[in-house]
């Protein structure tokens, strides 16, 4: 893969290309350990298995976002790695490409945000009555039910 000037390119780039061949996050989790830089377990498990995949970004208040899954089955109190999501995008509800993963028993975006579109009102409340569903039904999960194991 060809570097750019931009980190957050390339990372999005390496990103794309992981989440078609997933074997790859594998083989540079090896070399790191083989090289003796070593990796944390829980990051291991973290990169190993995020779902990238389209969210909706329906809401977000102080400590975290709510993300919906493309089905408009699950949600997630999703926490910012860095940078909060409405720091980086415009206000929700939006869709985009993003990765999610769980780390230490919480639900974290990586921040590397693709293609936002902005959703309009039909959507918007489309998406509020899913959410309102999806939380009576008790699918709202705002942490990971157990480290290493995922539920996303």
């Amino acid at each position: 893969m060809t570097r750019t000037k931009s980190i957050i390119n390339d990372l999005a780039a390496a990103r794309t290309k992981a989440k078609d061949r997933p074997e790859l996050i594998v083989h540079a989790i090896e070399i790191l350990i083989a090289t003796g830089s070593g990796i944390d377990p829980h990051v291991a498990a973290a990169v190993r298995g995020m779902k990238v995949d389209q969210w909706v970004y329906l809401r977000h208040t102080k400590t975290f976002a709510v993300f919906i899954d493309k089905k408009a089955e699950n949600a997630f109190e999703v926490r910012a790695l860095t940078t909060p999501l409405n720091e980086l995008v415009d206000e929700p509800p939006l869709m985009f490409e993003a990765g999610v993963f769980e780390y230490m028993g919480l639900f974290v975006c990586d921040g590397l945000v693709l293609n936002p579109a902005a959703l309009g009102p039909g959507y918007r409340a489309q998406f509020k009555a899913a959410y309102a569903a999806i939380r009576k039904s008790g699918r709202l999960h705002a942490r990971a039910a157990a480290f290493g194991t995922t539920s996303l």
